[in-house]
């Protein structure tokens, strides 16, 4: 498949192989964070001469997804301003080196601030790479790279989760060395991507960012984030506290809601002729079912039904707001408009377990917690009944 211009002449190569490239390096999100997990233990005892080891050492684990959402929007002023291919491949070869640092250096302090420039690496990496997909594919094609793009990365958690675990069951620090595959990447960008232009697009320039058209779509993806990051932050929880706490039954565990959310992004993809309003209904009705089972029952096989379908919703719910926002920027504007999504994304990230403590806290307690960002899904999902008359 091949883009043109407005005088007929070929403009970009937008076939399967550049779609599977962009796509897959949405995988930079996961491995930033899944892959310091399993050696985190290790890491922190390494540096057990520091009294603030183990909350450094979280703070290494997270601080990336607030970074991305901090500097993603903007890099979708950069990447709006400078263009797409030259920023994903200064950013790849970036995030290889910056990711790589950690196993070279003995300060917790120093590795936290590495980890802060990788978390903005990966916005710039994640802004652009996304970006291209809505320039080179539309309608349906772009759904299908959308769709891959999320399935690619909920099922690559369950890899980095054991790649992470098994290279750096030695050494923690060999885990690192895995983020030197970006580096990989950066010919195969330089070689087969080509640079979109606006003539490419047949548009003419806007003149403003159309905050009426997105800000809404912004506030459900952030919502739908939260809900997406919900269960498999609290699944190992859930399970000890019903007598369940066996490493192997919380990985198989947190692997079936992995695996159900390429599904929802499937289910999405079948039904994106739909409305958007049903669509989004179906997302959140989805999750506020999920989430109520888990949050009511103690049998394992109930709570392993509800984790199913909450992250069957959450497969829905992401790849259409993404894909909505795509559609309603033009291309000058699209660069920004993916950052907007990507700090919604990574904000989400972010800020799903503080609700949680902060929820438990107050005296709801996790179950509780659960069912009511339940009820809040059930709040989400009528309120896309709502949009059907203010479509009308």
């Amino acid at each position: 498949m091949t883009m043109t211009n407005t005088a007929g002449a070929p403009a970009v190569r937008a076939g399967n192989f550049q779609g599977t490239l962009l796509a897959l390096l949405s995988l930079v999100s996961v491995a930033a964070a899944l892959l310091l997990a399993p050696v985190l233990p290790s890491m922190v005892a390494h540096f057990s001469a520091d009294p603030a080891a183990e909350q450094k050492g979280l703070m290494a684990l997270a601080i990336p997804a607030l970074a991305v959402a901090i500097s993603a929007p903007l890099w979708g002023r950069i990447v709006d301003a400078i263009g797409r291919k030259r920023l994903l491949v200064l950013s790849l070869a970036c995030y290889g080196l910056i990711g790589v640092a950690p196993a070279f250096l003995e300060d917790l302090g120093i590795i936290i601030g590495f980890r802060i420039a990788l978390g903005i690496a990966e916005a710039a990496v994640m802004t652009a790479s996304t970006t291209l997909i809505g320039d080179y594919f539309r309608g349906a094609e772009r759904e299908k790279w959308l769709v891959f793009q999320t399935a690619a990365a909920s099922v690559a958690g369950i890899f980095f989760l054991a790649l992470g675990g098994i290279i750096g069951d030695g050494d923690w620090r060999h885990a690192f060395y895995v983020y030197l595959l970006a580096l990989v990447a950066v010919p195969l960008c330089i070689i087969f991507l080509d640079e979109p232009s606006v003539h490419a697009q047949d548009e003419e320039p806007s003149r403003g960012f159309p905050w009426r058209r997105v800000s809404g779509l912004y506030i459900a993806a952030l919502m739908a984030s939260i809900m997406f990051f919900l269960l498999p932050i609290q699944v190992p929880f859930l399970l000890t506290a019903i007598g369940y706490s066996a490493p192997m039954i919380i990985g198989l565990t947190n692997a079936a809601g992995a695996i159900a959310v390429p599904l929802g992004a499937g289910l999405f993809r079948m039904r994106s002729s739909k409305p958007f309003w049903q669509n989004m209904f179906l997302a959140f009705l989805l999750m506020a079912i999920g989430f109520g089972i888990v949050s009511q029952t103690t049998n394992y096989a109930l709570l392993l039904a509800g984790i199913v379908v909450g992250s069957l919703g959450a497969g829905v719910a992401l790849p259409l707001m993404l894909t909505a926002i795509m559609e309603r920027l033009p291309f000058d504007q699209r660069g920004r408009g993916t950052g907007g999504f990507q700090t919604a994304f990574f904000l989400g990230n972010f800020v799903s377990p503080i609700i949680v403590i902060a929820l438990t806290a107050a005296g709801a307690g996790l179950s509780g917690s659960i069912g009511i960002i339940g009820i809040v899904a059930l709040i989400l999902a009528l309120a896309a009944i709502g949009l059907r008359f203010q479509s009308r």
